[in-house]
Parts: C-alpha cells; structure tokens; sequence
C-alpha cells in the first residue's frame, strides 16, 4: 500500500538523516490507517499540474486522498513546471496550478475580468547546488558569489582559486565546470535566481530573476524539468545544477550537494532545521516585493536571517480561481485542506518538506473557506 511505498521511496533520506524525517517516528501501519476516517466527498476528477519542486510529495498526496475518499475523488497531478502549471490554470485546462513563484502582474492580467485567484502554500523546502566533481567526497562549500560567478561563466574550471579558497583540502580537477539550468519556465529557477541576485545585485539586471530568465549565450546546457536536469549531473562529469533537495535525496546516483553560506556566515547543508529556520525567520516579515507582496499568504523565504536559517529556502503555491463550482469545487477545497493539514504535512515531513507552521496552517484554513463555491 502508499505507506509501504514511503518507505521505500523515502529509505535513503530516512537513513542518513533521521532529524530531518522526525526521529521516533515510524509509519504508520495498515491496523493505525484502519482507524483514519474516510474522507466525506462528492464524486469529482480533479487535474492539477505546475511545479516539480512538490511533484514528489503530490505523487503521495494524491494516491493517499484517493485512498482516503474511498476512490470517490480522482486526483491527476503532473509536473509541468511552474509556468506552464499557473498558465493551464489560468486557461481553466486544470483545476488547480503549483508554482513556486506567486502570479506575476503580468499572469495576473492574463485572468479573466472579474476573476481572482488564491494562493495556499502547500510546503517549504530547498534549492539545492548538485554537482559531479570525480575525486570529491566531502561536500563542496559555496557562497552566493560564488554560485554567481559559476553560473555566469565567469569561473570555467573547477580548479579555480576561488572555488579552493572556500575548499582547501578538497581534491578539485582540473577539469571545466557545466552549468545545468532549467529550459522549462520553472519556479525552482525563480528561487535560485532570487537569491542570486541578492547576493549580486549585478545578476538581477544581467541574468534576471524569473521562472525564465536569460542566462549568458554559451555558458552552460538547458535540461527539461528537475528530472532532466538530475539525471544530466549524474551522467556528466563537471556539471553542477540546482534543484529541490528531495530530488537529491532520491536519485539513484545519490548526487551531491554543497553547503551554502548564508547571510549570517554560516556554511549550511539543506536539512530539515535549516530550512525551517528560514521560514520562521520570514514569515512574519511584510512582503515588500513583487510578486509576494500581489499575494495574501505569499512569503520569499530566500536568503532569511538567522545564524540557522539555509538561504535558497522556499515555498510552493496551489494556485486556483476564488470562485469554484459544484463538487469538483468542493473537492479541491476539500483536498488542499486536508494537504495543508496534520496529516497532509507529516506526510510532506517524510519526504523532506519542512511543515507549514501552526499560525501559517490557521490562516490558510481561512483563506480556502473564502473559496466562493456555486
């Protein structure tokens, strides 16, 4: 059954990093499920798809809700990207959008007049730096700067010595360094972009934070979604990516990943204590920027104060219309409900997501009972 099947996907980051998945506590068995009350919906079919930065935990979700309504309610998601998710959504080709990345002004003039939309997060996680450098077994440390300067190609090899001032005693090769970005208008790129550009305000007018942004002409390769871009790392030697931490747990090849400096000066791994020291650390903060500041329950988690705090933290969205209808209205609202939940969020605590916090769960309780249902 799905829980059988946690295990198993979630094995390896169970093992290494027990902390991180909640110490103490074992899944739960078929006779402890038994006792969960079945979910009370109508029958509906619901399609959602965007972001691959919570495609793993929606794979769960999905088969556990199904389960839980008794088949009633048919649940698709596909990892599309983030872009392609709010741009579906916004076509009404799917009942519900993820982004990683709020609604721009621009997304959000492309709505229908007299539309609105709501954004619920969902999860906090982490942008990751993965690489594929032979000879290295410790985890490479990297700076913001840093990752500018590699990601511009404006750092060309590996044996450089500002990657050796920040790793003395790793054995660096000689070899050319290939970036690995997103070719999918994707939120994952928005996060990594965003913090970026506060570490190098040059980045932002050059590169650009957007789920699109223009990276250099002739430095590095574009790989389709997270998967493409994992899969490209594990194969090539003196590639280095970014993707959702999750990913790097579960691939096969096992990818590395460095320590990012953070704002405090501390050189931290994405674990579950980092990144939810980054939430706490921003959630009570006014949102001052575009797109955050367009959203009610929007928050930038990226490059948070705090000696704890990772920095390239964030959170993913379900994007959807305030106005629903009928039971499949019923049962988006009904879903995301039970996701944000108790249940919903200690399943995304075994698969490496940080949990919403208490206050944040309360609000977005609130706001989907604000989902105007015909």
């Amino acid at each position: 059954m799905l829980r059988a099947r946690l295990v198993a996907l979630g094995s390896f980051a169970i093992l290494c990093s027990a902390a991180f998945l909640g110490c103490g506590k074992s899944v739960p068995t078929e006779e402890s499920k038994a006792k969960l009350p079945t979910i009370d919906v109508e029958e509906a079919a619901l399609n959602g798809q965007g972001a691959t930065f919570v495609k793993p935990i929606m794979d769960v979700w999905k088969e556990e809700f199904i389960e839980r309504t008794a088949g009633k309610v048919k649940l698709n998601y596909t990892g599309t990207g983030s872009g392609a998710g709010v741009t579906q959504m916004t076509k009404k080709l799917a009942d519900f959008g993820c982004s990683d990345n709020p609604m721009t002004s621009k997304q959000m003039a492309e709505l229908p007049a007299g539309e609105a939309v709501v954004h619920i997060p969902l999860v906090i996680g982490a942008v990751v730096p993965v690489y594929n450098v032979p000879g290295v077994s410790e985890p490479l440390k990297f700076t913001g700067p840093l990752l500018v300067e590699i990601f511009t190609g404006r750092i060309a090899k590996w044996s450089d010595p500002r990657i050796k001032a920040l790793n003395p005693t790793a054995a660096l090769p000689d070899i050319a360094i290939q970036p690995v970005y997103r070719s999918d208008p994707s939120g994952t790129t928005f996060i990594f972009c965003d913090y970026l550009a506060k570490s190098d305000p040059d980045f932002k007018k050059t590169v650009g934070v957007s789920n699109a942004p223009t990276w250099p002409k002739g430095v590095g390769i574009a790989q389709n979604k997270s998967d493409g871009v994992a899969g490209h790392i594990s194969r090539a030697e003196g590639s280095i990516g970014y993707i959702e931490l999750t990913y790097a747990l579960d691939s096969k090849d096992k990818l590395k990943f460095g320590t990012v400096r953070n704002k405090a000066g501390k050189d931290l791994l994405a674990d579950f204590e980092s990144i939810t020291a980054a939430a706490a650390a921003s959630l009570d903060q006014k949102q001052t920027q575009e797109p955050y500041s367009l959203h009610e329950l929007a928050y930038n988690l990226t490059d948070a104060a705090g000696e704890k705090s990772y920095p390239i933290a964030g959170m993913s969205f379900a994007v959807l219309y305030k106005k629903q209808s009928g039971a499949k209205g019923k049962a988006i609202v009904s879903f995301l409900k039970w996701a944000t939940g108790p249940e919903g969020q200690d399943l995304a605590k075994r698969r490496n997501y940080a949990p919403l916090p208490d206050s944040l769960r309360d609000k977005i309780l609130k706001r989907l009972e604000s989902v105007e249902i015909n």
